[in-house]
């Protein structure tokens, strides 16, 4: 059974922290001061905390706002479910969009939303979702790799920093962010990045910088506690860890 992924109906956090941990490993206590640090073999793994999740639903969703509160509500229960204190792992999205290398010239949010084959959208006003970045491996990368030969067949400016994801065919989804880019010329270059690679790198595999996603599960069964309010809006919170590599 594929991973559920966390729904976007419930991204809207005030704040979120994608940060990594384990990166690296202290060897104590230096006679003269400060000790030093040590990178761990496996380059660390993901922690992400989303803080004041609104559970108002979208905006532009055809019920009205109770209506849309309660089904945001129920929706958090039925995750919380799924996820099952952390056993069962979930595909959790970035909110990233400001921070995409996103076509210049292009308005942000201009992606192509793909109707049903009768020209219908969904009940929300959103269709099936197409990727406008196309970003691929432009060589074979190992496990373990942490630079990539790239092509840029449609893009903004890479300048480091930006997140990307990889769907790996073991691992699943597994999130990278970039450290350093030299491009060759306009469409080639190469890119180092943390983590490193949790799996082999084909070339010609698509990077995903559109919605950046990893494969996390709940850091405690108590991750995704809810304390409602009735008679009002509510707000919730997660802690996610990313899903063992065993």
């Amino acid at each position: 059974m594929a991973a559920i992924e966390f729904p976007r109906a419930l991204l809207r956090e005030k704040s979120h922290a994608w940060n990594m941990a384990g990166a690296a490993v202290a060897g104590g206590p230096a006679i003269a001061g400060t000790g030093t640090l040590t990178r761990s073999d496996g380059g660390g793994y993901w922690t992400c905390q989303m803080s004041d999740i609104a559970l108002a639903g979208r905006a532009g969703m055809l019920d009205r706002g109770r209506d849309r509160q309660r089904k945001s509500t129920l929706l958090w229960r039925a995750i919380r479910q799924i996820a099952g204190g952390g056993v069962n792992s979930l595909v959790v999205p970035r909110n990233d969009a400001r921070f995409r290398p996103w076509p210049a010239g292009l308005p942000q949010g201009a992606a192509a939303i793909i109707p049903h084959s009768d020209t219908s959208l969904f009940v929300d006003g959103a269709g099936y979702y197409q990727s406008v970045i196309d970003i691929i491996a432009g060589g074979d990368a190992d496990l373990r790799d942490t630079e990539l030969d790239i092509v840029v067949n449609y893009a903004g400016e890479l300048i480091g920093g930006e997140s990307f994801s990889i769907e790996h065919p073991t691992w699943g989804w597994r999130m990278y962010e970039i450290a350093t880019v030299e491009m060759a010329s306009n469409s080639e270059g190469t890119i180092t990045f943390n983590p490193p690679l949790r799996e082999d790198v084909a070339v010609g595999t698509r990077l995903e910088f559109d919605r950046p996603r990893c494969l996390m599960r709940l850091a405690q069964p108590s991750s995704m506690n809810l304390t409602v309010q009735p008679w009002t809006f509510n707000n919730a919170s997660v802690d996610f860890v990313e899903a063992p590599i065993t």
